[in-house]
């Protein structure tokens, strides 16, 4: 009985500990359990995206899986950037060890 009720206090610490921290949405980035560092277009035409001059982000953070905080969206971005007609969207994933993690979107406009 003491076996079991282990088993079952170390599973539910592990889904507590890392449910948020193995998806950000809208996309699932490769994730590395110790680093992650990844950047990617979330576009899907790519032959049709121009090359723009201004830039926006906006980011969202979470610590310990317990606090989750900011506004990664797209309009939050392009208000940063001071863009009105946006062109093209990047994301960045910053993960270290899931005690921090930050989801940056990048958009690029006029």
């Amino acid at each position: 009985m003491r076996a079991v009720l282990g088993v079952v206090i170390v599973s539910m610490a592990c889904v507590v500990l890392t449910g948020c921290g193995l998806y950000q949405a809208p996309v699932m980035p490769p994730i590395g359990i110790v680093y992650t560092g990844v950047k990617a277009p979330l576009d899907t035409d790519m032959a049709n995206t121009p090359v723009t001059g201004k830039k926006g982000t906006a980011s969202s953070v979470y610590v310990l899986g317990l606090i989750a905080t900011g506004d990664a969206s797209i309009k939050a971005a392009a208000d940063d950037g001071g863009i009105t007609k946006v062109e093209h969207v990047d994301y960045e994933y910053f993960n270290v060890l899931f005690v921090f993690s930050r989801f940056t979107t990048i958009v690029y406009g006029q």
